[in-house]
């Protein structure tokens, strides 16, 4: 009596073959993906590059946050050195606290505001 549970010897060698023809092809695809996305190493003039931008934008910050300065004239917002600004903010808020919550909802309104609406120009007849 034949026995069904185990496949014949040409079965398992065309699933054999069709597994390494399988795993070939996707072996293949990966590979090509990797060469196709990988952005391949980052240069020491990159690195630099990054090194010098961070430190041109610590610099800033630190002058930013150190020094006064004007943000937006005709608004009349200014930059205080953040020392100072805490000072002023615990001194405001300690003395009375819903005026200085209300002065700051008017300033953040203000600052918020969009610009005035450029007149058009007038026509010839005018």
């Amino acid at each position: 009596m034949a026995n069904y549970n185990t496949p014949s010897q040409p079965k398992l060698w065309f699933y054999a073959i069709i597994f390494l023809l399988l795993f070939t092809i996707m072996a293949h695809f990966t590979r090509r993906m990797y060469h196709d996305w990988n952005p391949g190493s980052f240069s020491a003039n990159r690195g630099a590059e990054r090194i010098k931008a961070r430190k041109d934008i610590e610099t800033k910050t630190a002058t930013e946050l150190s020094t006064a300065g004007w943000v937006d004239q005709g608004k009349g917002i200014v930059r205080l050195p953040i020392n100072q600004a805490m000072q002023i903010t615990i001194e405001r808020w300690g003395a009375n606290p819903s005026a200085a919550r209300s002065n700051l909802i008017a300033r953040a309104q203000k600052a918020a505001a969009p610009a005035p609406k450029v007149p058009e120009k007038p026509s010839q007849f005018e």
